[in-house]
């Protein structure tokens, strides 16, 4: 009989605790949630062929890829991109702490690459917390045929920016569930500036993260469930803290597809 009360003292603490975390499930239209990938590992030999098949065997499944290696290896990613032809992929490029030829060296780089898009990240900190140097930056990416993912903590941040429908997006990143637990809820502020972006038919990826290598058989179902529930995003990836940087795993885009078909919206 204590066994259960405290079972059900748990549950009621749980529910609480979701109460708080978990802004309600907007209404209205239907949401498919897919999954998608960012892999910061590391640089294999460019020359391997073999080292692009085994990788892209494991990222085989997930349609939108963000790959750090990208600009550090650009023969393998030009490989790695023959191997998966039907794969959106992104570049990363940092707009922060860095100078405007620096990314804008880096968005070229990525054209040529024939990547199809490029992670903007830190917006709001550095050269892109200047509105104007952040339009630019962006404006440069369209212009060579990038599509644009931005890592805005706070989506305010990218209202004012020219963001094509269906094309461009916002990152929320660790928003709800942060390195295998619940992070400090966002205020009403922030989630009201990216209903306001999905209006506009801005995309949303989120992002989910484990303490260590998130297993297949015992995913973190809570964090990915409260996170979609919350951010109401398109896509959502679910990794290591620090998104395969040391240990080169990869979650089967299988595994994952199966955890968001239960979202049940």
């Amino acid at each position: 009989m204590r066994s259960a009360r405290k079972i059900l003292m748990g549950l009621l603490a749980l529910a609480v605790l979701a109460a708080f975390l978990v802004p309600p499930l907007p209404t209205g239209a239907l949401k498919v949630v897919r999954p998608f990938l960012i892999y910061y590992g590391g640089t294999p030999d460019p020359a391997s062929e073999a080292q692009a098949m085994a990788l892209a065997r494991r990222m085989r499944g997930y349609r939108v890829v963000v790959l750090g290696l990208a600009t550090h290896a650009p023969a393998f990613t030009e490989r790695l991109l023959r191997l998966l032809p039907h794969t959106v992929f992104y570049g990363y490029a940092d707009a922060g702490h860095v100078s405007f030829q620096h990314v804008a060296t880096r968005l070229r780089l990525l054209r040529r690459l024939g990547v199809q898009g490029v992670l903007l990240d830190d917006i709001g900190t550095g050269l892109s917390a200047d509105a104007l140097s952040l339009r630019t930056v962006v404006r440069l990416a369209q212009r060579e045929g990038l599509r644009v993912m931005l890592n805005a903590w706070d989506p305010r941040d990218v209202l004012s920016l020219p963001l094509r429908p269906g094309r461009d997006a916002v990152l929320c990143e660790n928003w709800v569930y942060s390195e295998g637990a619940w992070a400090e809820p966002r205020s009403a502020a922030v989630y009201a500036a990216l209903r306001s972006l999905e209006a506009r038919g801005v995309l949303v990826f989120m992002i989910v993260t484990s303490n260590a290598t998130p297993s297949p058989k015992a995913p973190p179902a809570a964090g990915v469930s409260a996170t979609a529930r919350a951010i109401f995003g398109d896509y959502l990836s679910l990794s290591d803290p620090i998104y395969s940087a040391d240990s080169d795993a990869i979650f089967p885009a299988a595994a994952l597809r199966r955890v968001l078909g239960r979202l049940g919206f």
